[in-house]
């Protein structure tokens, strides 16, 4: 993920804001799962039992782990293809998928090294569900006390 810096994270993140998104504490490895809903220069808003907050994010400081929880483009059902298809432009349907929290190939800037990578290759989505999420914490906190 070094990759890209923090306006570039805003960029794509920007593009999923109404997905959930997990955030994990570098300071105490506490997971946290709410819903983007919002952008600025220096920062994501998330919304965590109906309380928002702003996480901060800077290049020089990281004091937390952030991830899109989205889904593979192989999860289309011909459904949604069929509806994609159906848009009067073909431009809409990236945003439409992105919509819905499949993961689709990023574009930052013309010649940027990371376009065309989906966002899960640099590192900022997980495929997992919140339950799956979960319960392999569950479980791998059982593990560590025991």
């Amino acid at each position: 993920m070094d990759l890209i810096n923090t306006a570039e994270q805003l960029i794509i993140y920007s593009r999923y804001i109404g997905q959930q998104i997990m955030i994990t504490s570098l300071l105490n490895n506490q997971i946290t799962i709410g819903t983007l809903t919002g952008i600025k220069q220096n920062g994501i808003q998330i919304n965590v039992d109906h309380v928002s907050r702003w996480i901060p994010l800077t290049d020089n400081f990281k004091v937390c782990e952030i991830k899109l929880l989205l889904k593979p483009l192989k999860k289309l059902t011909p459904a949604i293809t069929a509806i994609a298809n159906s848009l009067p432009v073909q431009a809409f349907i990236t945003p439409y998928y992105q919509q819905l929290g499949f993961d689709m190939p990023v574009f930052i800037a013309p010649g940027h090294s990371c376009n065309c990578q989906y966002v899960h290759e640099l590192g900022l989505a997980d495929y997992r569900s919140p339950a799956d999420i979960l319960q392999q914490r569950a479980l791998l906190l059982a593990f560590e006390s025991a």
